[in-house]
């Protein structure tokens, strides 16, 4: 069940893609519009989607159960975020954006969720909900700021501004709070972060459409292949191995560990002068390869 749900997760991926790759390559949509459009994403559809995640119920009674999953995952981001600044040193600057920024964060997000529930229901869905959190936080803060140049100051302004970090505070909030909303507005929320997936997906097609995939498949690219599927999540399993926690604690920050880049990593590239061809490169080898390398992880961890 595991396998079959990220398999067809990934199939349902590289379709949307392929979409892409075929509107841009018959130049159904120009430079200029794909360009707009990753503005778009970035602006309108992705924080509607950061602030849709944060519509869960919330019971001040289990916040016991919520301690234990954010410092699992605090500890993912700070063993993540430490690898990301030991690698990379000597490449340039444009592919060093992207590679330490998909160091940092996963595709723990939009992947990650339908494989947990597949392994481990509803329950696994619901913490892995709550792990998502802070590696949202750090995604939209310390990863975003592996893009953006600018004095201390000014870059502080620039991430605790995006509109992305605003859709965490309002999230958090209305979670907390637990603010209910009329139907015509929840619906309205939905279905705009809904839009989100396969905009992305097939913006990345529009992307490889562009880009010449000579020189593609180099050393930095294996060596990152290897950190983001092998090295992370083997850190990751090796501490919880060490530490009281359940199986499926244990289980669902290793998976998140092990998920690929994720398409915010093109994105960004776009938006921010990284090397957007190499930042897709990344996604798609990433995905194709985490077909083999999840399902070993699942093994690792007693499920199947």
């Amino acid at each position: 069940m595991a396998f079959q749900n990220m398999v067809n997760m990934q199939l349902m991926m590289f379709l949307l893609v392929a979409v892409g790759f075929f509107v841009r390559k018959k130049g159904i949509i120009g430079e200029i519009a794909r360009k707009e459009l990753v503005n778009f994403c970035l602006y309108i559809t992705l924080p509607f989607n950061i602030f849709h995640s944060f519509r869960m119920d919330w019971d001040f009674g289990m916040l016991k159960a919520f301690m234990e999953v954010l410092l699992l995952s605090a500890g993912y981001n700070v063993v993540s975020i430490i690898i990301s600044y030991l690698c990379y040193h000597k490449t340039a600057s444009q592919r060093q954006k992207p590679l330490r920024y998909g160091t940092i964060v996963s595709n723990g997000g939009f992947l990650g969720n339908p494989v947990i529930e597949g392994i481990y229901g509803m329950d696994g869905l619901f913490y892995a909900s709550v792990f998502m959190l802070p590696v949202r936080i750090v995604m939209w803060s310390i990863g975003t700021s592996c893009f953006m140049k600018g004095s201390q100051e000014n870059l502080v302004k620039k991430v605790l501004t995006h509109p992305c970090i605003a859709a965490i505070y309002l999230g958090l909030a209305a979670m907390i709070l637990r603010i209910p909303f009329p139907v015509f507005l929840e619906n309205t929320i939905t279905g705009i972060s809904s839009c989100n997936t396969p905009l992305s997906m097939m913006l990345i097609g529009m992307m490889l459409a562009e880009m010449n995939p000579k020189g593609l498949i180099d050393r930095t690219m294996v060596f990152y292949t290897a950190v983001r599927l092998g090295v992370i999540p083997a850190v990751i399993f090796g501490i919880t191995f060490l530490l009281p926690v359940t199986p499926l604690l244990r289980g669902i920050t290793v998976i998140i560990a092990g998920m690929p880049a994720p398409v915010t990593t093109a994105l960004l590239s776009a938006q921010y002068d990284g090397d957007e061809s190499y930042a897709t490169g990344m996604i798609f080898v990433t995905t194709v390869l985490s077909l083999f390398t999840l399902p070993a992880w699942c093994f690792l961890l007693g499920v199947s």
